[in-house]
């Protein structure tokens, strides 16, 4: 049989309380009869004050103990009430019956206090050695000093008693038990209400997560769990949220991601197919639609190919080493590269060295080269005729700086975070006509990344678009 958790959080308070009840109650109950017979102890001994009275009168009177040694039934004459006086006839001037003396001359006392009293007083002296009553040693008894002038002189002793069997007593013994039996049933009972409402709390959480899993599970991923604390159960819906989220925008790049591979793979062999039928269909000349026929081809080798660097990133399998590399040369070498483009395109190259030394990067050389070459063919795309590239690297702290900056047209504030994104492309001038993947910066982002460094887009002053790359200098890492 299976419980749900909530039965089994709600048991476990429960029987946790019934039983820290249940303890309190029997330490309660044991404590209070312990100490009630102590307190009745201690009542009945006070109530012998007057005997200490009369014997401390019948010390002074003899000089010592010596008559109760004589006489075995002189001590009870003496607990007896109403005595008056003095006489010839026995200590205290009281006639005493024979027949009353006990074993090993220490007679058993008449019910003279009654009979809660009987047998339990003994007389001891000064060294707590018996000499009158029915004890041998003061063991379980509560003693009473007797002093004569500031001097202890001998003790009296109260066997104490182990039962409470008087009327009034168990009576307030069972009103005691009453009284702790309903004290733990209503403690019970309330235990029970929190026990419930404690497991109900802190299951709502819980069960808000069981449908949320179960609304990703069926892929609805704008699945959201209202959070309501701030305790561990809270930030759990907090990441539950932020897992959701993310997963929202996975499946919203993923199909974003699924179309525009589709549009770039579609519109290469659209053109492919159109010029081929041409071509058997006699309309165009076999020999004059190759070099187009090749340029499509291509184009198509290289989305092919960008979109295996990609995959290899999300792997992690993609290859980039780290090992001391001049970014500064690097990027001149790139710079000559694309100088005769640039140049034919009617847009001036600024390349700014600084002192001209030396920048050594941790980094892979062939991936910066990669990178520098996206960069720039972006760039080349994208600039206006008439306008500016101007790049420039240098050192900064542990880290070194290379900027590249292109003037008119410039992107829109929003598309400065997505510009990074696979197939991402800013609609108007920056567009498909020019002939992008929309690959290249996000292959950028992530050679960047593999090898230790950040890239960033901004605003740029020339009134375009600004590049900047991070990355860490050799020696400083």
């Amino acid at each position: 049989m299976r419980f749900k958790l909530v039965f089994k959080i709600f048991l476990a308070f429960f029987l946790t309380s019934l039983a820290v009840i249940a303890l309190m109650a029997g330490v309660m109950r044991h404590l209070g009869m312990r100490n009630f017979q102590a307190f009745v102890n201690r009542a009945e001994m006070e109530r012998l004050a007057e005997v200490d009275s009369r014997l401390k009168e019948a010390y002074r009177e003899r000089g010592g103990w010596g008559f109760i040694q004589d006489d075995p039934g002189a001590l009870p004459l003496i607990l007896r009430p109403g005595r008056q006086g003095t006489g010839p006839h026995g200590p205290m001037g009281m006639h005493r019956g024979r027949g009353s003396s006990g074993p090993e001359g220490c007679p058993p006392f008449p019910n003279t206090q009654g009979p809660r009293f009987e047998g339990r007083i003994t007389l001891f002296d000064e060294h707590r050695q018996p000499l009158a009553g029915m004890a041998s040693s003061t063991q379980d008894h509560i003693l009473r000093e007797i002093a004569v002038d500031g001097k202890t002189v001998g003790w009296l002793g109260l066997r104490q008693r182990r039962d409470l069997s008087s009327p009034l007593e168990e009576g307030f013994l069972r009103q005691q038990t009453q009284a702790f039996l309903i004290t733990g049933l209503l403690a019970l009972t309330l235990s029970a209400l929190v026990s419930f409402l404690l497991s109900r709390h802190l299951l709502r959480p819980i069960d808000a997560l069981t449908r949320g899993a179960d609304a990703l599970a069926a892929r609805r991923f704008d699945t959201r769990i209202r959070v309501d604390t701030r305790d561990e159960l809270g930030q759990l819906a907090g990441d539950f949220n932020r897992m959701a989220r993310t997963l929202e925008r996975s499946e919203q790049l993923r199909r974003q991601w699924i179309s525009d591979i589709s549009h770039e793979l579609r519109t290469p062999l659209a053109i492919l197919q159109a010029e081929i039928e041409a071509v058997q269909d006699g309309v165009m000349d076999g020999a004059s639609t190759l070099a187009s026929v090749r340029e499509e081809i291509l184009r198509l080798g290289s989305i092919v190919n960008d979109l295996h660097e990609l995959s290899l990133a999300d792997s992690g399998s993609l290859t980039v080493s780290r090992e001391p590399v001049d970014a500064l040369a690097t990027l001149r070498e790139a710079l000559g590269t694309f100088s005769p483009r640039f140049s034919r395109a009617g847009i001036a190259v600024e390349e700014d060295g600084g002192s001209g030394a030396g920048l050594t990067v941790m980094g892979d050389r062939g991936r910066l080269f990669q990178v520098y070459s996206n960069i720039l063919e972006n760039a080349l795309r994208y600039t206006d005729t008439g306008g500016v590239l101007r790049a420039r690297a240098y050192p900064e702290g542990a880290h070194a700086r290379i900027r590249f900056e292109d003037s008119k047209p410039g992107v829109p504030d929003e598309a400065l975070g997505k510009i990074f994104d696979r197939l991402y492309r800013v609609d108007g001038s920056r567009s498909r006509r020019h002939g992008g993947t929309g690959l290249g910066l996000a292959i950028c982002k992530s050679l960047v990344e593999a090898m230790g460094g950040e890239i960033r887009a901004y605003h740029s002053l020339l009134g375009g678009l600004g590049i900047e790359i991070v990355l860490p200098l050799a020696g400083k890492v």
